[in-house]
């Protein structure tokens, strides 16, 4: 009896935990996605300011290139049906060295920029390689911009930092011109005067696909930031260039 008893605890136990597997296996079927990793080179332009209204920083540089010190930008999405969520990081150290007053007195502005973005889609239109999605989610802005003045007798340096999360809504969509050759693009807009006053952006690509698996993408990216904190903090700023990137499908 104790025998056939352990035999049926563990005949359940094992129906249980096939019962568990399978229903994880159904959760996973149907997923794909892909990931990207990209460079965004633009110029930047426009100002961000202290509670004293004092201008901390004007980035005016179409070769900004040459003031990355680090930098990281990469995004992912995951579908299954209909639904699927997308994701996006864009993070960047520039500096800039100078000089002031006839050069008696050394310079440097350092600005970190963090734009990461979290949203969930839905395919509203797909036929014959085109696709209309909306999508709706998150943007999380960190900015920091530090002011250093090198004089004979002292050094000086100042820190602005200013961070917020804006609500975003969206629509993107891609065709084919060919089998190997597709369009892309996305636009979105944020803030709505809750968070930021007003963030936005657009996209527009071409991709190549090499293989299955493996897509190369050139296109053009404009960013705009207009954020006005309660302690006067502002930023006002347009982030605009070309983009080249690789994406793997999975």
């Amino acid at each position: 009896m104790r025998s056939a008893g352990a035999f049926g605890a563990a005949a359940m136990a094992f129906g249980l935990a096939s019962t568990a597997s399978a229903q994880v296996a159904d959760w996973t079927q149907g997923w794909t996605g892909q990931a990207t990793l990209y460079a965004w080179l633009p110029a930047i332009t426009g100002a961000q300011q202290a509670p004293d209204g004092e201008p901390l920083v004007n980035l005016d540089n179409a070769d900004v290139l040459e003031a990355i010190d680090m930098a990281f930008m990469g995004a992912a999405e995951a579908r299954r049906g209909k639904v699927g969520f997308l994701f996006d990081a864009v993070y960047a150290d520039l500096s800039q060295k100078g000089t002031w007053v006839q050069g008696r007195l050394d310079t440097k502005v350092g600005t970190k920029l963090g734009v990461y973005s979290a949203a969930a889609f839905y395919r509203v239109h797909e036929a014959d390689r085109t696709f209309v999605d909306v999508y709706a989610g998150a943007r999380y802005f960190d900015t920091q911009t530090t002011f250093e003045l090198n004089t004979v007798r002292a050094d000086h340096s100042r820190d602005v930092d200013i961070s917020w999360t804006d609500g975003i809504v969206g629509l993107r969509g891609g065709m084919p011109l060919s089998e190997k050759w597709s369009l892309s693009g996305r636009a979105d807009v944020g803030g709505f005067n809750a968070a930021s006053d007003l963030s936005w952006q657009i996209y527009g690509g071409a991709n190549y696909a090499f293989s299955d698996h493996w897509t190369g993408t050139i296109g053009y990216r404009y960013m705009s930031i207009e954020y006005a904190a309660t302690d006067d903090a502002k930023l006002d700023i347009d982030v605009q260039g070309p983009l080249f990137g690789i994406t793997y499908a999975f």
